[in-house]
């Protein structure tokens, strides 16, 4: 390829990022945001445009005073990804555009004592009702983001999980490639749900971030400097391992036992009682509240003074109760920290884990975009 292509590869690639986060736009807008000439923008608009990643905007009717700057969108319908909530009860599946506009979600409840082997062809069939009712060719899958309960290696193993029976070791992502026409990313599904809320929740743009995922197992996602931090083995905020037996037996009183998945429906019954009896200021059921939030603070404290963020957001089945449970946290924790960080209840809500995934998924398939661009470029300057 001659040094002119080559160029003309790398302009169209610049523009198709600047387009992809700013659309729509106009040749002006894309100069300004790559720094390329007009006439350079216009001929990598062309390639673009040819390529089905870009298309010219119609001019709105009625609005023909001079001559209208020609307006460019992204099309995100040239690429699609897939994102995955797997928990012992469902495994929920979202199907999204490049924009992360979801295009279709099905949901399949499963039994919390499913094997590894068909929670994971649950998965499978979940991601093809997806593409097929939404009418999708697999082809144009670019990523897909997986999360799971559990700790999970950067290679998408999951080393260690105590809710899902057998799952200690699975390979998930590689078990998954094999499925899909894309990379497949598994994460954590604390560390997925502190990415939707940055996306487009409470914590929207916030830098540094701990995210608690409360319900009957305690995990905390954790955004350091605009990224998700994982730690070396992907065990970063594992913090319902700090002392054990406390948080076992406040957890236990407020939502009820973590192993006993055939009694959660009564479960669920016992904390709505309690939340509803400290709202009208039953002294047993605040107290119950407060030294499950006491225990909770610990923990967040411990956090906090190691990372300082920005933000701590509450989110899992407590979030509705933010109420009662904020003011108590922040009692708490202002006794043990330097400084105590805004605390928030998630806005994204039951669905924060499935759409962390999909923003997962997102991440990857950006740089997967790029490299399909250079690579379609390269053949056609060829």
């Amino acid at each position: 390829m001659s040094g002119t292509s080559l160029l003309r590869v790398i302009n169209s690639v610049a523009v198709l990022s600047a387009l992809r986060a700013s659309s729509p736009a106009t040749l002006a807008d894309l100069a300004a945001g790559t720094g390329l000439s007009r006439p350079t923008v216009e001929a990598a608009v062309e390639d673009l445009i040819e390529q089905g990643w870009a298309a010219e905007l119609a001019a709105e009717a009625g609005k023909r005073v001079g001559r209208p700057a020609r307006r460019y969108l992204f099309r995100a319908d040239s690429g699609y990804v897939l994102g995955f909530d797997i928990g012992a009860h469902r495994v929920l599946g979202v199907l999204a555009n490049l924009n992360g506009d979801q295009v279709h979600s099905h949901e399949t409840q499963v039994d919390p004592q499913l094997d590894a082997d068909r929670r994971i062809a649950v998965v499978r069939s979940v991601a093809t009702r997806c593409l097929t009712r939404a009418g999708v060719d697999r082809a144009l899958l670019m990523a897909a983001g997986v999360s799971v309960p559990g700790i999970v290696a950067p290679d998408g193993t999951v080393t260690v999980s105590t809710v899902l029976p057998g799952w200690d070791g699975i390979p998930l992502a590689r078990r998954l490639a094999k499925s899909f026409s894309c990379k497949v990313f598994v994460d954590n599904d604390a560390n997925a749900a502190a990415l939707a809320e940055r996306w487009h929740g409470v914590a929207k743009d916030v830098s540094d971030l701990i995210y608690l995922l409360i319900g009957r197992r305690m995990g905390a996602g954790l955004v350091i400097g605009g990224r998700v931090h994982r730690g070396f083995g992907g065990a970063a905020g594992e913090i319902g391992l700090l002392d054990p037996k406390k948080w076992e037996l406040r957890r236990e009183r407020l939502l009820g036992p973590a192993t006993q998945e055939s009694i959660a429906d009564r479960d669920h019954q016992v904390t709505e009682r309690i939340i509803t009896e400290a709202r009208a200021g039953s002294p047993e059921a605040v107290r119950v509240i407060d030294e499950f939030c006491e225990v909770l603070a610990q923990h967040a404290s411990a956090m906090s003074l190691t990372i300082d963020p920005e933000m701590i957001v509450v989110g899992g089945g407590l979030a509705s109760a933010a109420d009662l449970v904020l003011p108590r946290i922040r009692q708490h924790m202002d006794s043990a920290c330097i400084r105590t960080p805004e605390l928030a209840a998630s806005t994204v809500g039951h669905e924060a884990v499935v759409l962390g995934a999909v923003r997962l998924a997102l991440n990857a398939a950006d740089e997967a975009l790029r490299q399909q661009a250079r690579r379609t470029f390269r053949e056609a300057a060829r």
